[in-house]
Formats: C-alpha cells, structure tokens, sequence
C-alpha cells in the first residue's frame, strides 16, 4: 500500500463558553484544529487531527498546516503508512521537534493500518482492557459561587469527578472556589486542580495548605514546564499525588521527571505527546516506573479524542480515582467526526468502539461549516 495525497484542512471551531485558564493562558474562545487525511492506492483513507495552542506546545494551526504542507506530507508521498515506524522515522529525519503536528499524520496512518487489518487500532496496541472509560468535566476560573454551581450540574449530568482550573493571579480566589465546590458536591465526588504552570513554587505549596481539607484527588502541573525542581519541591510538600502535563511532552521529559522523583501520574494528550505511538510508549514507561496516566485533552475534536481514547484502553496503570477528559467536544459548539456518539454523559461514561481504525467517520456539513482552508500535497 502507497500513500497518494494527503489534505490538510485548517478548522476554526468556537466554544460554547469562552473557558478562563491559568494566568498563563488567558481566555481560550476557539479551538483551531488541523485534519489531515491520507488517501492510500488501495483506496483506504486514513484521518487524524492535531491540536495546535501557541501558549501551550509553541504551535499554531498556520504553522502546523506549513509544516505538513511543505515538509511532512511530500517526504510521505509514495510510503507505505502501515509502516509506522518509518513513517515516524521519515518525519524525524524532515524536521526536529514538531510533535503535535506529527501527531495528525501518526493518528491517520493508524486508521489506515486498522481499516486495511479490520481492527480497532486497540488491537494493534495489544488488545483493550475495559469496555468503556469514566468520563470527567472540567470548569474554568469564575466565582467560587459559579464554580460550585457548573460543578455541582457536571455532577447531576452524570459526568465522575471535575478538574478546576486554578492558577490565576489570585491564588487566595482559586483556594476558595476549590473550598466552594467541595462543599457544594459533597466529600465523595472527586476533584483535581490544575494550575497550567500559572504558579511558582511558594505559591503552590499555600493553595495546597489552603485546599488540604478538599480532599483533591491530584494537583496538576503547578509550575513552569522546564521547572523539575520545583515540581519535585511541590511534590515534597504535599501530601496528595502530583500530575505533569506541560512538563511531559516527550520520552525524555517523562524519564527526566522520574529521575529527579518529581512526579506521580503522568497527564497524556495524544497530540501533545506526538500521536499514538509515542503517547503509548510514554504510557508503557510510566508503568515501568509504578506512574500513573491520566487522559486529558487539548481542547480536542473528535478525531484526537478517538485517538486517545484507543491508548487508554490498553493501559493498566490508567488513574481510577476520577473520570478522564473525554468530553472535549461537548465543550466545542460541535463535533466534526461522529466520535461524540460514543459519549454518554448521563452514564459519565464513554464507549470503546471495536470498529476497524480509529472507529470513527468524519462529518462533512461539520468539516464545512468550520474550516478556514484546505490544501493537498500529491
């Protein structure tokens, strides 16, 4: 089988509530997606997505659609794309880093590879080990009167647990919309905080102090990326799991934080990590190292959440004291494949698919309704 064309098609997709993060990252309004699908001479497509957020990973879409239109895809025209180790090979040997945009390209050669096989791309990671995954909620910075009222409906709606985005530039409001959404949920529905790197150390280690009576489950990515020591100082004084998300975008960041004993669950996003070879390679080093791994998301449409969601069902180690973030496109104003079928949030859960691939079909009237450009490199 040889690659024939590959289209890269560039979404703007805007939330339905502007979400308030980490005084890192300000207000995200709108998620901008890049798709690509690799048509093969066997007639099989293959689909994948990535995730760009400048802030977050140092990607944009205008500058994942260049680097796949002028690097990636012509080096792939004419390859086999069950091949995946060469495939990641080739993108390696085209242009350094670059993870997220390699991810749309290592997402569409697995469907390929499980359309052409006719298995989910589960069974080619090994084989699943649950039929479904709890599913989580997330909220953004508000009034701590707010944050219980949009919690306390996430729980109602059915969803198992919330992330609370902290990490603002008043750190004493953070700890009390923690404190007023554990009060309003109860003691037995589980919470995590995220600061998105919003934070330096001192002031992490008060809002854990301020927060210790929440009973959070963990505390995500506190400090800088770069900052393992400081992510080891945090750990040190806290008494509850600490999770890296920023701080474990590769292999190597994930062996690093290890190294310095500065972590306890690794966050995964398929698209952040590179895709779903180097995601699960990071996942099965975690396990190695008695890590946890926690599904998160990037703002994600359909495809990316498909993706992640066949990787956590082969892992043993995944985090079960709370659902994962598989909601994503619940957040969006709409999904552009028909992933979102799978999600059952009045179960708090969503579905395995055993279809072959990815297991999901791409929305054409979605894909046109939001798409600012399209290209295809032959």
């Amino acid at each position: 089988m040889k690659i024939t064309k590959i289209d890269i098609e560039t979404l703007a997709v805007p939330l339905k509530h502007p979400y308030h993060l980490s005084q890192e990252y300000g207000i995200f309004a709108t998620a901008t997606p890049v798709v690509v699908r690799i048509h093969t001479d066997e007639g099989i497509t293959g689909v994948g997505e990535c995730d760009p957020w400048p802030l977050f990973t140092g990607d944009s879409d205008a500058v994942s659609a260049l680097i796949l239109q002028k690097h990636l895809a012509p080096m792939l025209i004419g390859k086999d794309p069950t091949n995946i180790n060469e495939i990641h090979r080739i993108m390696d040997a085209t242009i350094r880093n670059q993870h997220l945009t390699k991810s749309a390209i290592d997402m569409a050669v697995y469907d390929i590879w499980g359309k052409w096989s006719g298995m989910p791309v589960h069974q080619l990671l090994g084989g699943k080990r649950r039929e479904s995954m709890d599913c989580m909620w997330s909220i953004g910075g508000s009034s701590p009167e707010e944050s219980a009222r949009e919690v306390l409906e996430a729980k109602e709606a059915g969803y198992k647990g919330c992330m609370i985005k902290v990490g603002t530039a008043d750190w004493k409001l953070d700890a009390a919309r923690t404190c007023a959404v554990r009060e309003a949920v109860g003691k037995d529905f589980p919470l995590i905080a995220d600061a998105n790197q919003g934070w330096d150390t001192d002031t992490a280690i008060r809002y854990w102090k301020q927060t210790r009576h929440c009973d959070l489950q963990f505390f995500e990515q506190p400090v800088q990326s770069w900052d393992v020591e400081g992510m080891a100082k945090v750990r040190r004084a806290i008494d509850i799991p600490l999770s890296a998300d920023e701080g474990v975008m590769t292999l190597q960041d994930a062996k690093h934080l290890v190294q310095k004993d500065a972590v306890d669950i690794f966050s995964i996003k398929v698209t952040k990590n590179g895709g779903i070879r180097p995601a699960k390679a990071i996942c099965e080093y975690a396990d190695a190292n008695g890590i946890g791994v926690f599904f998160n998301s990037m703002i994600e449409e359909g495809i990316t959440q498909a993706a992640s969601l066949q990787i956590a069902a082969t892992c043993t180690n995944i985090v079960t004291t709370i659902g994962h973030a598989f909601f994503s496109p619940y957040r969006l104003d709409g999904d552009i494949c028909s992933y979102y079928q799978q999600v059952k949030p009045e179960e708090g859960r969503v579905l395995i698919t055993d279809r072959p691939g990815l297991g999901i079909d791409v929305e054409e009237a979605a894909m046109d309704k939001y798409r600012v450009n399209r290209v295809s490199v032959e």
